[in-house]
């Protein structure tokens, strides 16, 4: 008389022999033991990070002075080891401020992201103003600082569009014209 296996437990037989082949349970111990591919790689622990400064600073211009002095000697971070490398990677872009988020880790070592330029900067840039109106489009005697086109818009939202919470150019121009309401500045078409 046959045996009576319904289909699930031969399912589950055939799956057991299966593994127990590929995970090498039915290979000699010396082979095992031969095979490259078993040896276990020693895995780094990541560094765990003690702090984040954020920091706006002038690019190529970083120095010990404050706020970046205070700031970064409060984490015991090497200050002049951050500046030289920030000033480095900011040469190209003197004349704008480039915020940076500083990851400072438990041996007191550091790694830092730069991010793009302030909207404001951006749009200040842009219209060729010193800064924006006191009084902004919501005050009843508001006034205009200055005025930017829609390409301008175009333009600084694409710069912008890494840093912000959208992927989407629509919503990152909609953000950089209400920049612009805030500050007094008009956006002409």
């Amino acid at each position: 008389m046959l045996s009576r296996r319904t289909p699930t437990r031969l399912a589950l037989a055939l799956f057991a022999c299966c593994c127990t082949h590929a995970a090498g349970l039915l290979v000699a111990p010396a082979a095992r033991a031969a095979s490259p591919a078993r040896a276990a790689e020693p895995r780094m622990m990541a560094k765990k990070v003690a702090k984040i400064i954020k920091l706006a600073i002038d690019a190529g211009k970083a120095n010990p002075a404050p706020p970046i002095g205070p700031a970064l000697g409060a984490a015991g971070v090497n200050i002049m080891m951050f500046c030289k490398e920030y000033n480095a990677r900011t040469q190209d872009k003197m004349g704008t401020i480039v915020p940076v988020e500083i990851s400072v880790y438990d041996d007191k070592s550091f790694t830092f992201i730069m991010k793009t330029p302030p909207c404001s900067a951006l749009i200040k840039k842009a219209a060729s103003v010193p800064k924006g109106s006191g009084t902004p489009n919501a005050a009843r005697d508001a006034k205009i600082a200055g005025s930017i086109t829609m390409a301008q818009v175009e333009e600084i939202a694409k710069v912008k569009l890494p840093d912000l919470n959208t992927n989407k150019l629509q919503s990152a121009m909609n953000t950089v014209m209400g920049t612009c309401a805030n500050m007094g500045i008009e956006v002409k078409d």
